[in-house]
């Protein structure tokens, strides 16, 4: 038991230590590079920027991905940075315009509704909860999702997200095994095109227990002035007080706050 206890605890040696070192060195090289890129990095061209083999830029990189540091753009492929180095940067400075210009429309929707008000923004595979508000006459109420990253499929600000991409994006992005959260999670990809453009023609996006067995939600887009999507406005609140029917009829109302909200970024 000594010996066992006295090879547990060894201190690396020098060797070992320069070669973390090492490795931190050029992590943190690859991070730098795709920093000062306005367009996500191929990894094969991070190879030859960084002077590695590819090898070890693929080891590093991955070890990056996991850690949220960056993401790979599912089209170009490249990298580009991730959540964790933003936040890392700012925490969520970043986004503290887009809240305060979104935090009034969201207090007077959650004072007609009486559910959980988010604001979130899409990201290369789900969306970011940024902002929530809940009803402080609710003791029953959805979880705090602020800081969460959700599922494109699984969710309705998620499914909007999708509504807003070329048919050869969703192609690319659905592509993989859908996984299923609850027993009504649209797994089927035929059945999800087929919400995807009822979206599109309906302007906003339903979630009826796909992400949370006990979940209802609704969403609807925020724009800036070109038009293009910029964050999403949701209600979520119980499945057994926030019925389908009650969702269905909030929808204008969601709808007219978003586009409030869209106004007040143009300011």
């Amino acid at each position: 038991m000594n010996n066992l206890n006295n090879t547990t605890n060894q201190k690396p040696n020098k060797k070992q230590e320069v070669s973390s070192v090492q490795a931190v060195d050029r992590a943190l090289k690859l991070l730098t590079l795709i920093a000062d890129s306005n367009t996500p990095v191929l990894a094969a061209d991070l190879a030859v920027k960084a002077n590695l083999n590819r090898t070890t830029v693929w080891r590093l990189l991955a070890t990056l991905e996991g850690q949220d540091f960056i993401e790979r753009d599912p089209f170009t492929k490249g990298y580009q940075l991730g959540y964790a180095s933003t936040k890392l940067i700012s925490g969520m400075d970043q986004y503290n315009p887009l809240i305060r210009r979104a935090r009034r429309a969201m207090e007077q929707l959650l004072e007609k509704v009486h559910e959980s008000v988010l604001l979130s923004v899409p990201k290369t595979f789900g969306v970011l909860t940024i902002d929530q508000i809940n009803p402080s006459n609710q003791s029953i109420r959805v979880a705090d999702y602020i800081n969460s990253t959700m599922p494109l499929h699984g969710t309705s600000n998620g499914k909007l997200l999708l509504s807003y991409l070329s048919q050869n994006e969703l192609d690319i992005l659905l592509d993989r095994k859908l996984e299923q959260f609850t027993l009504h999670t649209i797994t089927d990809r035929e059945k999800l095109y087929e919400e995807i453009e009822l979206i599109r023609k309906q302007g906003f996006a339903t979630n009826f227990l796909e992400s949370d067995e006990n979940e209802n939600g609704i969403s609807a887009p925020i724009l800036d002035k070109q038009g293009n999507l910029v964050s999403f406005l949701s209600v979520s609140g119980p499945s057994f007080r926030f019925s389908k029917e009650k969702v269905l009829s909030w929808a204008p109302t969601v709808i007219a706050s978003a586009k409030e909200i869209t106004h007040n970024l143009e300011k």
